[in-house]
């Protein structure tokens, strides 16, 4: 199947190298052909578990802005087959790990974060939005995975349905706010440093095909407080201001209780899909980020409007809880 694929894209004589894949279904391949002087990705995503479509659909939108984003060069819509271009191995995680200033590659992806939200018209009306429906769905994950992998059973409906009042409540605050497009998964891991392009397009975007319309503290939320790394608390600090700065001061305010409820309502959200992550999938790495997660979490805590929930975690999850899960 891949090779005919391959074939009808004259690279039936490539070899393909397997890359690391991330927490989705997907599968990326290295394509490697001495004839071809472009370099291109394989990916292999199932049309039944992958959102490929809503990916042909943002992939165009973010191009025609002028966002660096991999050019789709065939897509088997039936297959769920993709070739695209390859952006090499220039991850910001790479260029961290390789001394690179942290506050250039930050700054660079803040300014791709403001110049998207500014452009967010060409995508309002052909976006999906993400509503309170969803972001509950979203934290229930937590009850599902997280809380039976701690206390080896179920939560009883009196502590489920505190949890989701206090929720809902909470986002009535954020589905009041701005309303802009949302990558959703804005983090070092999905961005890369493309040195020979200018200006914001030396940040390359990838694994935006769940992108939505929704509040615009989100994605801000994604890169500096990323479950992945500990982001050193200068940069953060600069590059909150830098975006805050971008508003009226009548909105930075408003802006910090949102960024607030967000960053709780991630973290929460995705220590039940790491969770998840281990006991359906069996992939183990994601389990090392849940302490890092819960002391994010338990800072954001610490805010004025998100007592009622530090109260519910107080008297559920006290703190010995608050663990990476045993198996």
């Amino acid at each position: 199947m891949k090779r005919n694929f391959l074939a009808k894209n004259g690279l039936a004589d490539c070899t393909l190298k397997t890359i690391k894949s991330d927490a989705s279904f997907r599968k990326f391949f290295r394509v490697q052909h001495k004839e071809k002087d472009k370099k291109f990705i394989l990916v292999s995503s199932p049309p039944s578990k992958e959102n490929n479509t809503e990916y042909i659909k943002t992939s165009k939108l973010f191009f025609k802005i002028g966002l660096s984003v991999p050019k789709v060069t065939d897509y088997d819509k039936k297959k769920g087959l993709f070739l695209i271009e390859d952006f090499g191995n220039n991850t910001y995680s790479k260029y961290l790990k390789d001394g690179f200033s942290e506050h250039k590659l930050y700054n660079l992806a803040v300014e791709n974060l403001i110049y998207l939200q500014k452009n967010s018209y060409f995508f309002l009306k052909k976006k999906t939005k993400y509503t309170n429906k969803k972001f509950i769905d979203e934290i229930k994950l937590f009850l599902l995975w997280y809380w039976p992998a701690i206390f080896k059973e179920k939560p009883k409906e009196k502590i489920i349905y505190s949890f989701l009042k206090i929720w809902r409540d909470l986002l009535m605050i954020v589905m009041q706010s701005k309303q802009v497009i949302v990558h959703r998964d804005f983090h070092i891991d999905n961005l890369f440093f493309l040195k020979d392009r200018r200006g914001i397009q030396q940040c390359g975007i990838i694994d935006f095909q769940d992108a939505v319309v929704g509040p615009q503290a989100y994605d801000l939320v994604s890169l500096l407080e990323d479950a992945r790394r500990n982001v050193n608390k200068r940069i953060c600090n600069q590059m909150y201001t830098k975006f805050v700065n971008t508003l009226n001061k009548k909105d930075r305010q408003k802006f910090k209780k949102e960024y607030q409820i967000l960053a709780t309502n991630r973290h929460i959200k995705v220590i039940g899909i790491f969770t998840r992550l281990f006991i359906r999938d069996r992939k183990k790495e994601y389990l090392k980020h849940i302490p890092r997660l819960w002391n994010l979490l338990e800072k954001n805590l610490k805010s004025k409007h998100l007592l009622n929930l530090k109260l519910w975690f107080d008297e559920y999850l006290p703190k010995k809880y608050r663990i990476k899960p045993k198996f």
